[in-house]
């Protein structure tokens, strides 16, 4: 597919680059001569430096016989303007990201099509989501979600009182007569292991486990001894996540306080919440972080728009005694960084936009794409080509590539765990878990001419 790319900022380098392994003719437009030389450099992909609102230069990159359009600039309003040129052109499929709830909410008063953009992601909308779904799920640290949500991916880390510790996999579903439920990954040291049944769970693993629905709350004990019920949140930063997040939650818990060191958006926050308590300051202020009983929040949230404050008052917020750390950083350079200082839960709204436009391109027999941060290993939920050699076979007949599982076959709506003995039918999903050297080979094995 022909594809053009305005914008060569981290969601657009990370698309490009992720389109053009996957065999797609990619263009890139950008104002900024650093992003395009740092493209000319890395990626294999046409660039060209203009005003991508420009039908001169759109027609330059290529838009005339472009297929899609994917507007990825920092602007929404460029972006929507970009759509609608490219509709000018006769672009099959155009899509913007869009950042403003008033474009995309459920309050909004324009419809985005008929400005002629088929798809809008809105990585607030995203973040948002992702951070109720970790709340609703206690001891999680990751969430998604495949088969319509029929079907729970969640990470956990294990501590040193788990009853899951020093367990054989192969032990598991014997001792907790559960059939619906696989550990498909282990992040351990910082490197991401595809799991077999003589692998021992340790102290400190991050585990990746496919569960069914319903038998969510039933794995949950195995994973973690205890979990104290959530009682007290704090949230740093009154932008358009914090506040909604703030809304949804204080119907949820006893103690909601957000604290923003802006006098206008502190005092808006105030008048929209109505049984949250919202604070004048920086919540890099040690005393200010103690008025708002930091010790006994059970949740620390940085989702202000500075990530220096956000790393800094995260820091501050564990040292005196917030149980847990949600973070957002825009830089997917301090991700590791993130890491290595035992931050709780990181999230990266530019990855999350790059993940969900990639889950929309890839539609057809791929139906969700997850890309986790250990070493870029993806969960795929895809149908395998009726002419696949993985179709009316035994899996244990099948080379699949090392690093690699098939965690699940969804048949008739239903999850299966599967064994050597299982054989997936046509018309049948499955859902892989791929480290990134795997992803290639599987794609090839499922049909990859197909997939996008």
């Amino acid at each position: 597919m022909k594809i053009l790319i305005v914008g060569a900022g981290v969601v657009g380098f990370q698309l490009a680059n992720e389109l053009s392994k996957e065999g797609h003719d990619i263009s890139i437009i950008d104002l900024n001569p650093a992003k395009i030389k740092k493209i000319n450099e890395k990626l294999d992909v046409l660039s060209f430096l203009g005003n991508g609102c420009q039908p001169s230069v759109l027609k330059k990159a290529g838009i005339e016989t472009s297929e899609m359009v994917i507007a990825a600039s920092s602007v929404d309003e460029i972006n929507i303007i970009i759509c609608t040129l490219a509709n000018k052109f006769n672009v099959k499929k155009k899509i913007a990201r869009i950042r403003n709830l008033e474009y995309t909410g459920c309050e909004k008063i324009l419809n985005l099509k008929d400005l002629f953009v088929d798809t809008a992601i809105n990585p607030d909308e995203i973040i948002i989501d992702f951070i109720g779904k970790i709340m609703e799920t206690p001891g999680t640290m990751n969430v998604a979600e495949f088969a319509e949500g029929k079907i729970q991916l969640r990470g956990f880390d294990i501590s040193k009182d788990a009853p899951i510790v020093g367990k054989k996999l192969s032990e598991l579903s014997g001792l907790y007569s559960l059939d619906s439920f696989l550990i498909t990954g282990i992040s351990r040291n910082g490197e991401m292991l595809i799991p077999k049944g003589e692998d021992q769970v340790q102290i400190g693993d991050h585990l990746y486990v496919l569960v069914a629905e319903d038998l969510l709350p039933l794995i949950l004990p195995m994973l973690t001894k205890h979990v104290d019920a959530i009682q007290k949140v704090v949230i740093y930063g009154a932008n358009t996540v914090g506040v909604n997040v703030a809304k949804i939650l204080e119907e949820k818990f006893k103690s909601v306080t957000l604290i923003e060191p802006n006098t206008e958006k502190a005092e808006f926050a105030a008048s929209i919440l109505n049984k949250t308590t919202v604070l004048f300051g920086e919540a890099t202020d040690q005393d200010l972080l103690k008025d708002a009983n930091i010790a006994n929040a059970d949740f620390f949230m940085a989702l202000s728009d500075d990530d220096e404050s956000n790393l800094l008052s995260s820091l501050l917020s564990k040292k005196q005694g917030a149980k847990k750390v949600v973070i957002i950083t825009d830089e997917p350079d301090y991700l590791p960084i993130l890491d290595s200082i035992e931050m709780d839960i990181v999230i990266n709204p530019r990855l999350l936009t790059v993940g969900a436009i990639l889950q929309y391109i890839r539609r057809g027999r791929i139906q969700s794409v997850v890309k986790l941060r250990e070493n870029e290993t993806e969960v795929i939920e895809m149908t395998p080509d009726p002419k696949s050699p993985v179709v009316r076979k035994k899996l244990s007949q099948i080379k699949f590539p090392p690093g690699s599982i098939v965690g699940a076959i969804i048949r008739n709506g239903e999850m299966i765990i599967p064994d050597g003995e299982s054989i997936i039918e046509v018309g049948e999903s499955v859902i892989v878990f791929a480290l990134p050297q795997a992803i290639p080979k599987i794609e090839k094995l499922f049909g990859k001419r197909k997939l996008f």
